[in-house]
Order: structure tokens, then sequence, then C-alpha cells
């Protein structure tokens, strides 16, 4: 029902950046799935002109690792893809908030900034620090390199003085939930797919349990795609600090097309610490 709109992004686009949630290289439930990649890769690819780039920066383990793991170098022969390692790209700096409000600076991927047409394929999980990670989350934390990883350790850097721009924004949850929020309203975020043939729920979002959900949100709303979802997984939208803060608390659902969405809603497991982190403000 929106391919024509997706289809006249593509057309303009100099630069189509893919990015995939790969949080752990070596534990599947985490991460995006190659089949999701591939029916994504299957629609795109038609309409780009240039090469289309994947990228991804783990946060647990090495991107190229993850990328072998899960089988997506099978994708790049299949679609003549770029890969890109956003742990070892260069980077702008943005300006974040420590736990006392400060202003500190945290390191963010060119290639994300710079996209054209920037597309999150996730899958929906609960998460032990802001409750849900999706669409937005995605892309807005997984920009974010390792600097022991990236540029500066090009730079010949000491190791031991630098930070990893990922812990970096865990600066309590108040905070953290302003950094999200903030590292993503710096982001062209033009498409988001979530894969909820298999989701994650309680310890998320890596130790978590399986739901198999079977259902897939797309969007040119990245708001919208994660507010469905969280109300698929019947978590409350004001519970979540940085979809509220982004205005996602003002969505109504008339947009959704197809079957009754609210007959698919399954009860999640919260993460152990829900009644806490819920408390953002």
């Amino acid at each position: 029902m929106i391919k024509g709109e997706i289809i006249s992004g593509l057309r303009g686009a100099k630069s189509v950046v893919v990015k995939p949630n790969c949080v752990h290289e070596d534990i599947q439930l985490s991460s995006t799935h190659v089949d999701a990649l591939d029916a994504l890769l299957n629609f795109i690819s038609p309409y780009v002109k240039s090469q289309i780039i994947l990228a991804e920066g783990t946060g647990e383990g090495n991107t190229i690792t993850a990328f072998e793991n899960y089988g997506y170098f099978s994708l790049q022969e299949k679609y003549d893809l770029a890969l890109v390692d956003l742990n070892t790209d260069e980077f702008e700096t943005i300006e974040i908030l420590d736990k006392k409000n400060n202003k500190i600076r945290a390191q963010f991927s060119k290639t994300l900034l710079n996209s054209d047409y920037l597309i999150s394929i996730a899958l929906p999980k609960t998460h032990n620090e802001v409750i849900y990670t999706g669409a937005i989350k995605n892309v807005a934390v997984g920009g974010l390199i390792k600097p022991y990883f990236g540029l500066s350790a090009k730079l010949g850097m000491n190791f031991s003085k630098l930070k990893d721009n990922k812990s970096l924004i865990h600066q309590g949850t108040p905070a953290l939930n302003e950094n999200i929020a903030t590292l993503f309203e710096h982001i062209k975020l033009k498409l988001s797919v979530l894969d909820g043939f298999e989701c994650m729920e309680g310890e998320g979002p890596v130790h978590g349990d399986m739901v198999p959900a079977h259902y897939s949100i797309v969007s040119s709303d990245p708001l919208a795609a994660d507010w469905l979802a969280c109300n698929l997984m019947n978590i409350k939208i004001e519970d979540i600090g940085y979809l509220s803060l982004l205005g996602a608390g003002d969505i109504n659902n008339h947009f959704i097309i197809g079957d009754d969405w609210r007959e698919h809603i399954v009860d999640f497991k919260k993460p152990k610490d829900f009644e806490r982190i819920r408390k953002w403000r």
C-alpha cells in the first residue's frame, strides 16, 4: 500500500543504507534474520540506482563475525552489497547529556547521517533499560561507534583513554531516554521494517525469550511503526521515555491497513526492572 512512496524515495536517493540490528555477534534471536533482509532487499533492489549499503556495528562482539554467523555474506553476493562496519566508520560528534545533565560529546556514524534513504530493519524486543527496542532505537544507538574499533584507533590514539560510545549514552534512565531521542533527531529514517515473525520478551535485547508473534510492520513513519509494535506487545507508550519524548503518544491508529491488529496483541513479559525503568521522567 506504500509501494509508490517507497519507490519514489529510492529512485531519488544517491545513498541507500539498510541498517539491520545485530546487537550480539552470535545470538540469532537478538538479531535481524537473513530471511527478513532477503525479502527487503528483493523488494527495493530493482529501484536503487547505486550500490546498496548494508551497515551495522555490533554492541557485543565483532560485526563481520556477526555478518558471517547470520548468513549476510550470501546476500552480499546476491545483491552486490557494500558492507560497512559502523564500529570502524568515520564519525561526527553529537552533544548528549550525562547523569547531571551536563553536555558531553558522542561519536556517530557518518554513513547513517549522510544517507539519502535509510532503512531500519529490526525485530521488536523488550529492553532491560528502556523497556522496548525496535525501529528507532536500532538506528539511534546502532549508529554510535566504538572508537577503539573505529577512526580513533586508525589514528593511533591510546585505547585505554577511549570511550565506547554505545556505553557512553547510558547515563541513567532519564538521560538515556533523552539521549536516544536527541540522536534520532539527527537521522533521516525513511523506512522502518519490523520483523515480528519471532519477537523477544523478558530480558531483552539479548537474553530474552522468543515469542512466535508472526506479523510484520512496515511504515515510512518510524514513530508509527514503533507505536504499533508496542501496542501489539501490550506495552504502554507512556512507559517508553524516548518514544514519548519524540511524540509517539499523540499517534492514533487510523493509518493501519490489514487484519484487525488488536486480535494479535500478546502480553509480553516485561524486564525484571520494569517498575524502575518505566519511571523515566
